[in-house]
């Protein structure tokens, strides 16, 4: 199951600005359409009902900080297609503004509720959070990363723009394992960072990177908590 969350936050620049992350001009796509686009159709071709939850983050609604909100603005988050996704964002963009601060902790927390809601041992999540950099709640990021390593979620942020990414690197957690404000230690590894624009003229690098660690991500998994998947679906 994927989902998609896509940064609403002011860094990105105006819309209307073309020097923005979100710049829309009718005649070629941003930077966070190609990324939609090219990662999340790489990922689709694994979810099983082709129905994606998708969110924005950092935004400002109807004069009001809103830290999590359905892409679609309304009550079902779930988007049919890849390319239904790209029309609901320009839509978001349009009814908006890009405001901040930039967090993940909310998103997170929100993907491990609804993983623990809907208890099937069959259904392995991926979420996917398009950002332009630096987050600002690296600390309760962490504790939710820690919680989901306990579930069966692998969490892939891909980088937009050249901004800097260096807090993504820890997040990442391929040479020091993440450990929340309580002292508990992450179960396994579940987060992959992808500089998006270093892969973006090779789709087969792109979609490499992009998958690099998911196989590992879901049999540690399976295999921490006993779970045979072939069992599973017999």
């Amino acid at each position: 199951g994927l989902s998609i969350a896509i940064d609403f936050t002011g860094s990105n620049g105006p819309p209307t600005d073309s020097r923005s992350l979100h710049f829309i001009n009718g005649q070629e796509p941003n930077q966070y359409e190609r990324a939609i686009y090219a990662c999340g159709n790489i990922m689709a071709y694994y979810d099983y009902d082709q129905l994606f939850p998708c969110y924005g983050f950092g935004a400002n609604i109807n004069g009001q900080p809103c830290p999590l909100f359905n892409l679609n603005l309304q009550q079902d988050p779930n988007i049919h297609l890849i390319e239904n996704i790209i029309q609901e964002y320009h839509k978001a963009l349009g009814s908006v503004r890009l405001w901040g601060p930039t967090n993940f902790g909310p998103i997170i927390r929100a993907t491990n509720d609804m993983i623990r809601a809907e208890n099937n041992k069959l259904k392995y999540n991926v979420l996917m959070i398009l950002t332009d950099g630096m987050i600002d709640d690296i600390d309760e990021t962490i504790n939710q990363l820690v919680q989901g390593s306990f579930l069966p979620l692998s969490v892939i942020i891909i980088g937009v723009g050249r901004a800097d990414f260096s807090n993504m690197k820890i997040l990442d957690a391929d040479d020091n394992p993440l450990i929340d404000s309580r002292g508990v230690r992450a179960a396994r590894d579940l987060v992959q960072f992808v500089p998006f624009l270093n892969y973006e003229s090779n789709p087969d690098r792109l979609a490499q990177e992009v998958l690099a660690e998911i196989p590992r991500q879901i049999i540690d998994y399976y295999q921490q908590n006993n779970l045979d998947p072939v069992k599973l679906t017999t």
